[in-house]
């Protein structure tokens, strides 16, 4: 790790859920360009094994338990690292099982409480998070905060509502947030990734989709269409599109989707 590029050479960057299948490759990577890597999430153990990979390759990383749906314990957080030094960037990569989050679902059945699920932690987390690291941005002049979202804003699919409502808000956000923080120099763009089977995820939303459609998930998969690059999109490619957009390379970036998808997508 430690023999790649190093274009994040010296820079803080925090990572919000940083133990789940995106945060922690993410995590890796970002480290592996020479950032120290604050890395925070609800598993304590699971955050120190992280650390330790990071740390053997030869990575800085620091930990803390951090509830990202807690507007508290995300400021306070944000308050003892900024405290010690600038914060360059920020990404949360925050999500939830599929059960967890009540997809996929018919929308005609589903209730309003299990619509909001999705809303609440991943879109509410966003929020949170980037008001947060954006304080101490703001008034030093400069940062870069990268959020998460997923293609199916792009390329809606059936029984997704309540996620692909929660990814549009993001992305929304995002602009939103971009332009109102650009004028103190600290930019804001987000991730738009495609399905990435190297996810906890994806295996559990197929097996889902599959069940709702009476097909097993072998059969729904073979009628899905083939990936136009020609392989799916993985956890890592993710990462890189992510840690170019917190490096000075992306310094004219600012309030754009960046979709990593292996295809043009609306939106």
């Amino acid at each position: 790790m430690c023999q790649s590029p190093q274009g994040l050479r010296g820079k803080n960057i925090l990572v919000f859920a940083a133990t789940g299948s995106i945060g922690s490759v993410t995590a890796r990577h970002l480290a592996g360009q020479g950032a120290h890597v604050w890395l925070s999430a609800r598993n304590g153990e699971a955050l120190d094994a992280l650390a330790r990979e990071i740390t053997a390759r030869g990575g800085v990383a620091s930990t803390e338990i951090v509830d990202a749906t807690s507007d508290h314990e995300v400021t306070a957080h944000v308050d003892r690292i900024a405290a010690l030094g600038p914060i360059d960037g920020v990404f949360n990569a925050i999500g939830a099982t599929p059960s967890d989050l009540g997809y996929p679902s018919i929308s005609t059945t589903l209730d309003l409480d299990t619509f909001y699920r999705p809303l609440h932690l991943i879109l509410g987390s966003t929020f949170l998070t980037s008001r947060a690291a954006a304080r101490p941005m703001l008034a030093r002049g400069s940062g870069s905060i990268v959020t998460l979202s997923a293609s199916l804003t792009g390329s809606p699919v059936r029984w997704m509502a309540a996620l692909t409502a929660t990814c549009g808000a993001i992305e929304s956000l995002t602009r939103s947030l971009a332009v109102e923080f650009a004028p103190a120099g600290v930019r804001v763009n987000c991730v738009r990734g495609d399905a990435m089977p190297d996810t906890r995820t994806i295996p559990l939303t197929t097996a889902g989709m599959a069940a709702l459609a009476g097909v097993s998930p072998e059969a729904f998969m073979a009628q899905m269409p083939p990936p136009p690059s020609g392989r799916p999109v993985t956890t890592i490619d993710t990462a890189r599109t992510v840690a170019f957009l917190l490096s000075d390379a992306a310094a004219a970036t600012s309030a754009q989707v960046i979709n990593v998808a292996g295809q043009a997508m609306a939106g």
